[in-house]
């Protein structure tokens, strides 16, 4: 019966024990590179479009921020007392202007 080292089995059944370690694969020669979209452009659309801000408060379609109020109200206590109701929201224009800001 032979003896195998288990350090060397696990070795030479390894399949990247048996590649070179010398040879190393570059991708920063790719020729076609991908344009990166506009992030800050799709951040303020998916705001735009949560908040729902240029929609009047009677066109507004049930998705976004009046979906989320919308699904959580009313809200009543636990006899029936009390029950808040939403009606509409709105969003205040900022505060400070952007060059305020910076």
């Amino acid at each position: 019966m032979v003896k195998i080292s288990p350090f060397i089995f696990h070795l030479n059944f390894c399949p990247l024990a048996q590649t070179k370690s010398s040879e190393r694969i570059s991708f920063a020669s790719i020729k076609s590179q991908l344009e990166y979209p506009d992030f800050l452009d799709i951040q303020l659309k998916s705001f735009e479009d949560f908040f729902q801000l240029e929609t009047k408060s009677e066109d507004r379609e049930n998705e976004g921020l009046f979906k989320v109020f919308s699904e959580n109200f009313p809200i009543s206590d636990t006899r029936n007392n009390f029950v808040l109701e939403f009606l509409d929201y709105f969003v205040d224009p900022p505060r400070y202007e952007l060059d305020e800001c910076i």
